[in-house]
């Protein structure tokens, strides 16, 4: 087990479209959506790595009855939650305290067209977070090969359409390894499954039924971009140590 005290916002870390909840007046950035960007990471592991439950998935994104289903992204996680017990047993804050908070201006990018569609201020973190938790060691190889994947897929679109952001990836993909559990959390793209299916990203027969069926992409489509920052929201990386 790794015991992690410390979640490090690299880039404006947003909880919401509404911003950050408070309570007593207090904001702070919800537990349970650090653990979905924990779960979202071994999935994509997963479906490298257990060729059992990549067949799982695979037959259902393909032949899957999904007018039963309310939520395709929610059905997804609850078989990898069915796969590994050991997510029932992650012991997450649901509170993680914000000592302040800021305001960023954000654009929306369209990653295929390079089109800006939202400018809009909102509520973001950045810095350092005290926080309390132990998590196998398996996230470390997990976070870093979703985020590491998540990085390349993103830079290959935005080369041509999204120039002004190629210095910030080229820089995040090398820094990447020397973080010790790096994750993507919170609200960082309007998509649906917010790099969920990235894994099919490059297998043509699944990508094209994941587009037709889901009307979804694998890889992101939308990205959210502080030009103050010159980098997109939502890369974090959970610590031991500072």
């Amino acid at each position: 087990m790794m015991r992690i005290r410390y979640l490090l916002a690299h880039t404006p870390l947003a909880a919401g479209k509404r911003g950050f909840p408070k309570e007593n007046g207090t904001p702070f950035f919800p537990g349970p959506v650090l653990k979905e960007s924990l779960e979202t990471a071994l999935f994509f592991y997963a479906l490298g790595k257990d060729p059992e439950f990549a067949e799982l998935v695979r037959v259902f994104l393909l032949a899957g009855r999904f007018d039963r289903i309310g939520s395709v992204r929610d059905f997804l996680l609850e078989r990898l939650r069915e796969r590994y017990a050991e997510l029932a047993e992650l012991e997450i804050p649901e509170v993680i305290w914000l000592p302040e908070i800021t305001s960023r201006r954000v654009f929306t990018v369209d990653l295929e067209t390079g089109e800006v569609l939202k400018r809009r201020d909102h509520q973001v973190f950045l810095g350092v977070l005290s926080l309390e938790l132990e998590l196998p060691g398996v996230f470390k190889y997990a976070g870093l090969s979703f985020c590491e994947a998540l990085a390349r897929a993103e830079l290959r679109r935005l080369r041509e359409r999204v120039p002004a952001l190629v210095p910030f990836y080229e820089e995040l993909t090398n820094r990447l390894r020397r973080m010790e559990i790096p994750l993507r959390a919170g609200y960082w793209t309007e998509d649906v499954f917010a790099g969920l299916l990235l894994a099919y990203w490059r297998v043509k027969e699944v990508r094209e039924v994941i587009r037709r069926r889901l009307r979804e992409d694998p890889a992101p489509r939308t990205l959210l971009y502080s030009p103050k920052d010159r980098a997109t929201f939502g890369w974090i990386e959970l610590a031991s140590e500072i």
